[in-house]
């Protein structure tokens, strides 16, 4: 496990950051039917929300990244979601999936969990536990609960993302665009240099639109092969009450 100082943040940044990470652009409705089974049959609603904070330049990383998409790829109830963070890039090698935005989320989410450092690779389970390294039986442990609330993303017709969740307006919501599946990187410089990395399910981006309730319309963003999860936070923790991801 790599350590790095965390700096210290203000109150602001404690909730991930919501309200600063990327500016989204669309629409809100509240005149929309409280979900039902029909509603959910374009996304799914996982059990577990596993977030990998990572790095190419991290030579303690590839256990991590294989753990996590051995995960991903046995079961279909866990949504993996892997960070690539920036403040190894200076080792030799810049993370090439690495986003100062992810580095400030993992930041947030330490100061959030009280850890002194921000560290790779880190394991964020629900938004509620940190750790460099779990067991499957650890993630299977802390299921999200069963009676969370309901959550729907789809695409409409003309090519929007609609989310429709029976959430709270005044919850905290993190959208996370990310590409499906493995990716491999040859390493060709630092820790890593002359290995070739697997990494599951990239994040590509995160918006925190404003979520006043029932439901969101937003441009999609979408490139080939991406896709979105919604992640629902608790209003006064990081703490994920639930979840849905767009089928791909």
């Amino acid at each position: 496990m790599k350590t790095f100082t965390l700096i210290a943040a203000t109150s602001s940044l404690v909730l991930l950051s919501f309200a600063g990470m990327g500016t989204a652009r669309g629409q809100t409705a509240s005149n929309l039917p409280m979900l039902t089974k029909a509603d959910t049959a374009q996304s799914i609603q996982p059990d577990y929300v596993l977030e990998l904070f990572t790095s190419q330049g991290c030579s303690s990383c590839p256990p991590a990244n294989k753990f996590a998409s051995n995960l991903a790829q046995s079961r279909d109830d866990a949504l993996v979601l892997s960070y690539g963070v920036t403040y190894w890039d200076y080792l030799g090698w810049k993370d090439t999936f690495g986003d100062p935005a992810f580095t400030q989320r993992q930041r947030d989410y330490g100061k959030a969990l009280g850890a002194q450092n921000v560290y790779t690779p880190q394991m964020v389970i629900n938004g509620a536990a940190h750790s460099p390294r779990y067991s499957k039986s650890d993630i299977t442990s802390m299921p999200l609960s069963k009676s969370r609330p309901k959550a729907n993303l789809s695409l409409t017709p003309d090519g929007k993302l609609q989310l429709q969740a029976d959430v709270p307006a005044n919850y905290k919501l993190s959208l996370v665009r990310f590409t499906p599946g493995l990716q491999e990187v040859a390493v060709k410089r630092g820790e890593n240099g002359g290995r070739t990395l697997k990494i599951e399910n990239v994040v590509e981006g995160v918006r925190s639109p404003n979520w006043t309730g029932k439901s969101l319309l937003l441009d999609a963003e979408l490139e080939a092969d991406q896709t979105y999860a919604a992640l629902f936070h608790e209003p006064d923790s990081v703490e994920i009450v639930t979840a849905a991801v767009l089928k791909p």
